[in-house]
């Protein structure tokens, strides 16, 4: 009797962390796969949300990465106002995939502060 509940145990383990694997393995997967088909957009709307909202200033241009390659939920973008056209500006926002729907919005970038 013991012995059948330690194979129940046995398999419902390896059910379970089997299951937690292919999970951790498909938000992954997943996410890469988004980034390469929504990253650029999905940044590139947060930044265009977030300097008419928060700055409340026009685009003139705009260009971010897909990729959070620093894994930080965010990517790097560049823009220039259409107040100021010839001068370029640098933002970080929120990166596609669940890093970017907990993060929203952008954010200074580290290498721009003063």
């Amino acid at each position: 009797m013991q012995m059948s509940k330690f194979k129940l145990f046995l398999i419902l383990g390896l059910v379970g962390g089997g299951a937690i694997a292919l999970m951790v393995l498909l938000l992954t997967v997943g996410r890469n796969i988004g980034q390469f088909f929504f990253g650029r957009n999905f940044a590139e709307g947060q930044l265009n949300s977030y300097v008419a909202n928060v700055m409340k200033e026009d685009i003139n241009g705009s260009q971010c990465q897909s990729w959070d390659t620093d894994g930080n939920g965010y990517v790097s973008c560049t823009y220039t106002l259409v107040s100021q056209p010839g001068r370029p500006y640098a933002l970080e926002c929120a990166a596609w995939g669940l890093d970017g729907f907990l993060n929203r919005g952008c954010r200074q970038s580290p290498l721009s502060r003063p």
